[in-house]
């Protein structure tokens, strides 16, 4: 939060989080969380797309070969929307 800014424009907030012993939460806030939140996601993002989903129902296929030419529904698969 822009302290100073509210500050500027008659909004002056610090002295009520002052009051309430909230400053201190607000300075733990004000840390470049961002790349915290990127590195902590990225590493559980998956991508599925076409080329993933043709694949998993190639595989079921091999393994069960009475799958061939059913739907994604029929071989107990999420239906594929998009990526």
């Amino acid at each position: 939060m822009d302290f100073v800014s509210l500050a500027r424009h008659d909004c002056d907030l610090s002295s009520y989080l002052r009051y309430q012993d909230l400053l201190g939460y607000f300075s733990m806030l004000d840390v470049p969380s961002y790349e915290n939140l990127v590195k902590y996601f990225w590493v559980r993002a998956e991508t599925y797309d076409k080329y993933v989903a043709k694949a998993e129902e190639d595989h079921l296929v091999l393994l069960n070969p009475d799958l061939k030419g059913k739907s994604r529904a029929e071989m107990g698969l999420k239906k594929f929307r998009r990526t």
